[in-house]
């Protein structure tokens, strides 16, 4: 079993590729000791601690077929708000990562998030600087994942067929095209130095493949030696070492967690400083999965 799945990425590493450092992470990405678990209805659940990026980083992944199970945004804000796992147990979910930005002194979302007719909240100015994207769900049966880009000002043009909606961002991958640069502002030395963009931190994306298949993915961070986080660059380039087609970063830091209904909290939330599975966030919002 873990042999096809290696097998799967390294054609996918084989196109993907490039010269240099690029192409050494993309071996040690495929050549890592993943620990997979087939799960029911078709669904697998990934997880590795690999050396790439010259750090150690600890990768979770929940990957299901579209077509077998629902997908749906969660407003749980305020009195409401948990962890993801507390907002999913208590929603009847089988799968779930976190949600998009939020206000952490009220605990309710600072970007754009609608379900159905009713729009809870608009994306604050402070946010622009990295939400440039939509996620969301086609209808109301929640088969089909929608990512777009997406400004501000294009919310109802894009977004106005579609059952619900979050913005989040940055927009990693479309059609399989990392969208980021690999520094969003570099020192004199040509060094990284962007805060969000190029640190490494905690990351939790959601994508999917263009063949039926959606992936949930968090990558830990600040615990060195252990799960060192990515940049965003990093963030795309793991996407598509996955295979993944279309990406959206989500919420990270202290909120990153992936949690399954039999396996747990898969990922090692930071939030109590301890590279466990006990370090989750309270939030407002999640991404749940359900049969």
């Amino acid at each position: 079993m873990k042999h096809t799945i290696i097998l799967l990425l390294s054609m996918v590493l084989c196109l993907s590729a490039e010269a240099g450092d690029i192409k050494k992470d993309s071996l040690a990405f495929a050549d890592a000791d993943w620990q997979v678990t087939r799960l029911d209805d078709g669904a697998t659940a990934m997880s590795a601690q690999i050396h790439m990026f010259d750090s150690r980083q600890s990768i979770s992944v929940l990957k299901y077929p579209s077509r077998k199970f629902r997908t749906r945004l969660v407003h749980s804000p305020g009195e409401m708000a948990g962890k993801t796992s507390s907002i999913a147990q208590r929603e009847g979910a089988a799968m779930a990562v976190n949600g998009g930005y939020f206000d952490m002194k009220n605990l309710v979302p600072c970007v754009y998030f609608r379900i159905g007719e009713e729009t809870f909240s608009q994306t604050s100015p402070s946010e622009t600087f990295r939400v440039n994207g939509v996620v969301g769900l086609k209808n109301r049966r929640g088969r089909k994942i929608m990512i777009a880009s997406c400004s501000p000002d294009e919310y109802d043009a894009v977004t106005g067929k579609w059952h619900s909606a979050m913005a989040s961002g940055p927009m990693l991958l479309d059609e399989g095209k990392i969208l980021v640069p690999e520094y969003a502002e570099v020192d004199e030395t040509g060094k990284g130095i962007d805060s969000f963009n190029d640190k490494r931190h905690p990351r939790s994306v959601i994508g999917h493949d263009g063949k039926g298949n959606v992936f949930l993915l968090v990558i830990d961070g600040r615990h060195a030696g252990k799960g060192d986080g990515t940049s965003i660059y990093e963030t795309a380039l793991i996407c598509r070492f996955l295979g993944m087609k279309d990406a959206i970063n989500l919420d990270g830091g202290g909120s990153s967690a992936l949690w399954h209904e039999d396996l747990g909290v898969l990922s090692h939330p930071s939030d109590n400083k301890a590279f466990d599975h006990e370090g989750e966030r309270a939030i407002p919002n999640i991404i749940g999965v359900y049969r």
